[in-house]
């Protein structure tokens, strides 16, 4: 009898399992990233990104990432790696899904700089560093794992990509094409993508 009793009980309560699971990640596990990434990820501070509209993968991938500090740098690893690392599947799933959906914020290029970014970013800089939009797409957008690039902030985009250039944060993709660029040229194409 306790046994069938049990067994209603438990399946009473399964629709509202899968509402609650539907329903995203806890807020205030969310009000934890939003302390330091901003109101949907709209960060406002120049050295954390900016995760509202970004690519729910690469999101996913990212937060993966963390428990591998050769993937990024020693600030994020400092900041994320015990956050990100205990994190469950369903769990950064959710928050990905979530700053994904958020509306994300726009580039706003300006001036001379702004413009030589863009030829950079449309067009390469040589044979060793093809067209940044071939995997960041025409407006930075991305897609899949190329992340999110337009509207991010300046200081951030030149951090990693110098990162990339030194091999503090490793990435087969990212950093066969740093090594080959310069310092101004990261703050071209930062110029082009960001929004301050």
């Amino acid at each position: 009898m306790k046994t069938k009793l049990s067994l209603a009980v438990v399946l009473a309560c399964l629709p509202y399992a899968a509402i609650a699971a539907e329903a995203g990640p806890d807020a205030a596990l969310i009000a934890k990233c939003e302390s330091c990434h901003g109101p949907g990820g709209a960060s406002r501070t120049p050295e954390t990104p900016r995760l509202n509209g970004q690519n729910r993968d690469y999101i996913l991938m990212r937060l993966k990432e963390f428990a591998d500090p050769t993937r990024n740098t020693p600030h994020a690893t400092y900041q994320m790696w015990e956050r990100a690392t205990s994190l469950g599947d369903r769990t950064a799933a959710g928050i990905a899904a979530y700053f994904a959906a958020q509306p994300p914020t726009q580039a706003a290029p300006a001036g001379a700089l702004a413009a030589t970014g863009e030829k950079i970013y449309r067009q390469g800089a040589g044979a060793q560093v093809p067209a940044c939009q071939q995997c960041h797409g025409a407006a930075g957008e991305g897609a899949g794992m190329a992340p999110r690039l337009a509207g991010q902030h300046a200081a951030y985009l030149e951090q990693q990509l110098s990162a990339f250039m030194l091999g503090v944060r490793v990435s087969p993709q990212m950093n066969k094409h740093a090594w080959h660029m310069d310092p101004d040229q990261f703050k071209a194409i930062s110029a082009y993508l960001s929004r301050d």
